[in-house]
């Protein structure tokens, strides 16, 4: 999950529920876990493929087939091939499904990281038990990412993310951020992560920090300043955040954050 998916969550056209991205559970279970998962892929995948244009589903079919008769290694290249063409079909449930098989497949870090990071991105989209089954996912991928490659920072900060969001030790993921932002104090998604948990937990002086820090480390982010403009209100610095959003509406000519921008003016100054 990158920087402006952290930042903004965009609308995407996901598979109805989300049964078939069940965590897989302790091994005794998961050989049948992994069966129902599999059969309940196959019969949603379906009923997406009949919703599908005729000649993006001859594609589809033609990679089906040739994942089909694929042994080994031979498989990777069938399976990115499907992912490509669900993701332009903008159904990343479907694709995030081949990633894992991709991970499962070539069982290197790259890969359960990028399968991690799928699942991560995907439950920032539902609520309640399927947002947890999503986050136990990523967080399976990412610990076995981390086995291969412990010292990799992007890792280590999306692992962090995932034990806070969907872990009962919420502040196993916090540590992992905080020395992942130790290492490098540039590590953006780590900074801004920290940021955000800070406002989850009421310490808004310690979000202003985050937040102040990742917009002077990448100025390219304006909408940063949002988020920055809401922890100086919380903290109690009205004015301060007033003057952030005064830049803001300034500096930036991107309608939505403006609007954004705007609406937080009115907010604040209501209140």
């Amino acid at each position: 999950m990158g920087t402006r998916q952290l930042l903004l969550i965009a609308s995407c056209l996901l598979i109805g529920g989300a049964v078939f991205l069940l965590p897989r559970t302790t091994e005794g279970e998961e050989a049948e876990q992994e069966q129902v998962v599999s059969e309940d892929f196959s019969k949603q995948l379906e009923e997406v493929k009949k919703q599908t244009p005729a000649e993006k589903l001859g594609k589809i079919e033609f990679f089906e087939n040739k994942l089909k008769g694929a042994v080994g290694a031979e498989r990777i290249q069938w399976l990115d091939s499907l992912r490509k063409q669900w993701d332009s079909q903008m159904r990343p449930g479907i694709a995030a499904e081949y990633v894992l098989q991709k991970a499962e497949l070539s069982n290197d870090a790259n890969s359960w990281k990028d399968a991690g990071m799928r699942f991560l991105g995907l439950a920032s989209f539902f609520a309640d038990s399927d947002k947890n089954s999503l986050l136990q996912r990523a967080i399976a991928c990412l610990e076995k990412a981390n086995e291969l490659k412990a010292n990799d920072p992007e890792i280590k900060t999306q692992l962090g993310i995932a034990y806070v969001e969907g872990s009962q030790e919420p502040m196993k993921g916090i540590a992992l951020l905080r020395e992942a932002v130790a290492e490098d104090s540039t590590n953006v998604d780590a900074q801004l992560s920290l940021g955000f948990f800070s406002m989850k937990s009421g310490q808004y002086d310690k979000a202003v920090k985050r937040f102040k820090t990742v917009s002077s480390l990448r100025p390219d982010l304006p909408e940063v300043n949002l988020y920055l403009a809401d922890a100086l209100s919380m903290s109690g610095d009205k004015k301060a955040a007033l003057s952030v959003i005064d830049k803001l509406l300034k500096t930036t000519t991107d309608s939505l954050i403006q609007a954004s921008a705007k609406q937080r003016k009115k907010d604040i100054q209501q209140n």
